[in-house]
């Protein structure tokens, strides 16, 4: 196919931004956008609400960043029959699905190539697509429910449609090696497993970082979603109390909302980590972020498990280098040149390591971080990498 011909690419995606919570799949409509860039792509989105609606399928259409993107706002069911309430889940799921691709219209006629975005439902769609329109499928996989660590990839059903899914499909990619090996040891079999990085937003590619090298208090950041049985913000505390009682050169910032925020908050003044030390800021975005982060000395990351989170991408996209522990495929992109790698729940070696950090012993080159992160995650770079994964799908 001509490299001059852009394709029509319907992006099915279980996580994207929406209008209750602006942050789940944000990485993914990054990635659509890079697509953008190359071809013509167009998001189906559905979101179940449990406040009624005006409508039982309430239909969003707009343009977002040049992506043509369909929400499907649906009544979630309302039933206390258990068997019955699934069968109506699934329906109502795949029904919203179909009235959103319908929605499509007249903008997008023709659907080239499915590009589904996190398993097993909409790859069933995209099965359907492949076996009664003979329009091939890529899948991009995200969630880390199939790492050993968290062994959330259960039931007979799932497990066999999602290896249905992946067999069939023209190429998968993840964000590193590490998520397609537990995808494979899960015997989601596929001849073209490819890893593909995550995508920096410009607001982050076109901030001039400030330095942050002769801070005579160096801030220490972590930004999470504060769920605390995987990113183990509670451990960051301890560790917090502990170093902030022995010296006075440091203080941490604990950027993001989430499920555990007030409990961990809470927490911290249970500890009774002096705020001067320690500053909760909620959730943050866009240049809010960017300067918070910007200004740090260093990003912490003391996950039990991980895929591979897009703070990491971020922050060497600024130069700032990164403290986290070695779960999931975070050392693929991690090294002795842009961080320190630790062991999960360790926090005797993260306050040892920080110590270091604080003391000059670990140097690095925050333009040639910025440098690297900029030609690796830039959306020019995804954005081709993509196109020759469509290119190659289509023959």
């Amino acid at each position: 196919m001509s490299r001059t011909v852009k394709l029509n690419i319907l992006y099915l995606s279980r996580w994207y931004p929406n209008r209750y919570d602006p942050m789940p799949g944000l990485f993914i409509q990054r990635h659509a956008e890079a697509a953008k860039l190359y071809n013509n792509i167009a998001v189906v989105y559905v979101h179940a609400v449990d406040v009624k609606p005006a409508k039982k399928f309430e239909i969003i259409k707009e343009t977002i960043n040049d992506v043509l993107t369909i929400k499907v706002y649906y009544r979630s069911v309302k039933t206390h029959i258990p068997i019955l309430k699934q069968i109506c889940k699934i329906f109502r799921y795949y029904r919203a699905n179909f009235i959103g691709i319908k929605s499509l219209k007249p903008e997008f006629e023709k659907i080239d190539l499915v590009h589904v975005h996190i398993l097993t439902r909409l790859g069933v769609i995209a099965l359907f697509y492949k076996w009664f329109k003979k329009t091939n499928y890529i899948i991009s996989e995200h969630w880390s429910r199939y790492l050993s660590a968290t062994a959330d990839f259960n039931g007979i059903i799932r497990k066999m449609l999602s290896r249905i899914v992946t067999k069939n499909a023209s190429a998968v990619t993840t964000v590193t090696e590490n998520l397609a090996n537990a995808m494979k040891n899960h015997k989601l079999d596929n001849k073209n497993y490819i890893v593909l990085a995550n995508v920096l937003s410009p607001t982050f590619l076109n901030y001039h970082a400030v330095s942050h090298d002769n801070k005579e208090i160096k801030n220490i950041v972590h930004v999470s979603c504060f769920e605390d049985k995987s990113k183990n913000v509670s451990g960051i505390l301890r560790v917090v109390k502990s170093i902030t009682k022995e010296r006075n050169d440091v203080h941490f910032t604990l950027v993001g909302d989430g499920m555990d925020f007030f409990k961990m908050k809470e927490y911290a003044s249970k500890l009774e980590i002096s705020p001067d030390k320690l500053n909760f800021t909620g959730l943050l975005e866009g240049e809010e972020l960017v300067k918070e982060m910007s200004t740090s000395s260093a990003l912490l990351i003391f996950s039990n498990y991980e895929n591979f989170p897009v703070v990491i991408n971020e922050s060497m996209s600024l130069g700032v280098p990164i403290i986290s522990t070695n779960v999931g495929g975070i050392s693929e992109y991690l090294n002795a040149s842009n961080g320190i790698l630790i062991k999960a729940g360790d926090e005797d070696e993260l306050k040892k390591e920080l110590n270091l950090f604080l003391d000059g012993k670990y140097v690095f080159n925050s333009e040639k971080i910025k440098q690297k992160a900029i030609h690796d995650f830039s959306m020019k770079n995804v954005g081709n990498q993509l196109n020759k994964i469509y290119l190659e799908t289509l023959g």
